[in-house]
């Protein structure tokens, strides 16, 4: 019986602590603070100027086989292989700082 209560007792610690309370909405101290003011972002704020979208070029390999066959003709076989170029030699370029106008 000893041994029962021992080894039942950090299960009862344990699910004790479960308790089903939820707190209430209305109990939660979070609340958002400051002020959007409407129109307040824009499009205008990206530097649009000083962005270049592009995608990594295409890398062609091209592989052909010329086959002698025994009644005399040839065959030629071509091979084309088309990769994207998305390795990491074609990393993008770090982002320049804004530029300032002068006073």
């Amino acid at each position: 019986m000893r041994r029962l209560t021992i080894a039942l007792l950090p299960a009862l610690v344990f699910t004790s602590a479960c308790s089903g309370d939820v707190p209430e909405r209305a109990d939660d101290a979070r609340e958002a603070e400051g002020e959007v003011l409407g129109g307040s972002i824009s499009d205008d704020m990206l530097p649009l100027d000083q962005l270049q979208s592009q995608s990594p070029p295409i890398r062609e390999e091209r592989t052909v086989t010329a086959t002698d066959n025994e009644d005399g003709s040839s065959s030629v076989e071509t091979i084309v292989t088309v990769t994207s170029g998305d390795g990491a030699d074609n990393q993008p370029a770090p982002p320049q700082p804004p530029q300032t106008p002068e006073s």
